[in-house]
């Protein structure tokens, strides 16, 4: 079992720290500032402290304060970024949203506006290391789903685009307590292979299969 530890004599970042792990649902040993604990596979501390910790150590001022990226950046650092950062989008009159880090969840959210969405994604592509960011985006309508591809691809020049026939993902199959429903369409979405997004008309219309994840 991974050990994350939390060690500082700072006390506003530890309990920023503490914080950030309980809503990212990620356990962990608190360690008096100087104490020594070879199961600690990781160490969060100040940039200061660091030097005195060793390899094991990162500082919080590398982690973002939205605990579910913060999440991402700790899972990312713990396996030297080897996952894929998987993005299911359920667009419609509210847009869901699942996000995830290799087979773990990070986030489960919901969203009235387009650019508030972009805005999200753009924030776990570009702060949470991963092999490759994978958004896959529902065709359920297909004008929207065009247009949210095409933001994304604006938006988040790093991250791969599919779109994913949308049938079935809104069936109750799929059970995650205290998810509504667009977000559990999300997530169905999130694990289909979809056809690459390309911004040519032509291109999109050759229907080119998706890589595997």
């Amino acid at each position: 079992m991974v050990r994350i530890c939390v060690m500082t004599s700072q006390a506003r970042v530890y309990y920023s720290l503490v914080s950030r792990l309980r809503k990212a649902d990620l356990p962990f040993i608190s360690l008096v500032s100087g104490t020594r604990h070879p199961e600690c596979d990781l160490t969060l501390t100040t940039r200061a402290e660091s030097d005195t910790i060793g390899h094991s150590a990162l500082p919080a001022e590398l982690l973002d304060d939205d605990p579910f990226v913060f999440k991402g950046q700790i899972l990312s650092h713990l396996d030297d970024g080897r996952e894929t950062l998987l993005i299911g989008v359920d667009p419609g009159r509210r847009i869901g949203m699942a996000v995830y880090y290799g087979e773990t969840s990070l986030e489960f959210n919901s969203f009235d506006s387009m650019e508030i969405l972009c805005s999200r994604v753009a924030s776990f592509v570009r702060k949470v290391p991963a092999k490759k960011s994978l958004v896959r985006i529902g065709n359920g309508n297909s004008a929207l789903a065009m247009g949210l591809a095409l933001s994304v691809t604006r938006r988040v020049p790093g991250a791969m685009i599919e779109i994913v026939d949308e049938a079935g993902t809104s069936v109750r199959g799929l059970r995650i307590k205290g998810v509504q429903g667009d977000q559990r369409a999300a997530a169905r979405i999130a694990i289909r292979k979809g056809v690459a997004f390309n911004q040519s008309p032509r291109s999109r219309a050759s229907g080119a299969p998706a890589p595997e994840v």
